[in-house]
């Protein structure tokens, strides 16, 4: 039987990692940085997990050689796509990408000021 202690461990570092930049990122745009952190941190545990899962499934080794380079290529494919899906759940935290969206000399967008209620008319 085959060691699997690496393929374990894996998840637990991508979490921990990515629970740690979605903090960082709600910390930087003063959102609830406890929250941002334990989503991020089961997203990233929650999609490893499944990704190497199926990778593990899927795979037939003819050798034992082919074991470990196999299990690199799959923590890597698991690195990016959780780093993806994190960056599109971030996208609103992400300030460099609303100031690329409004044009340079654009003045801030003024309030809106709710119109007044109709007043009865007492003409009779």
């Amino acid at each position: 039987m085959e060691n699997n202690s690496i393929v374990g461990s894996i998840p637990w570092a991508v979490a921990a990692a990515t629970a740690v930049w979605f903090g960082v990122m709600a910390l930087r745009s003063g959102k609830s940085t406890v929250l941002w952190a334990i989503g991020g941190g089961l997203m990233g545990l929650v999609a490893t997990t499944v990704i190497i899962g199926l990778g593990q499934a899927t795979f037939i080794p003819f050798s034992t050689q082919e074991i470990a380079p196999f299990r690199l290529k799959v923590a890597g494919l698991a690195i990016f796509i959780v780093a993806c899906v994190g960056w599109l759940f971030t996208g609103g935290l992400h300030r460099h990408l609303l100031a690329f969206l409004r044009p340079e000399g654009a003045a801030p967008a003024a309030p809106v000021v709710p119109a007044k209620p109709f007043a009865a008319s007492s003409k009779q």
